[in-house]
């Protein structure tokens, strides 16, 4: 079974680092950004087909999660 990527978009790298945690040890892979333009150059290098879901602020610096 492949494991599936899980991106979490966040200015707070806190919360970030939290969430990973408790997915990695939940069995995904788990890619971080720390705002909307960051989280769309973090899919560049995310493999489409593994993509399970995005975790995302809305409120955030430069682009918001919406």
């Amino acid at each position: 079974m492949v494991k599936k990527t899980i991106l979490i978009v966040d200015y707070s790298s806190t919360l970030r680092a939290s969430v990973e945690f408790t997915l990695a040890e939940a069995g995904y892979d788990v890619v971080q950004a720390g705002d909307g333009n960051e989280g769309l150059q973090a899919l560049d290098g995310v493999d489409k087909d593994q993509l399970g879901m995005i975790i995302t602020d809305i409120n955030m610096p430069n682009m918001d999660g919406i």
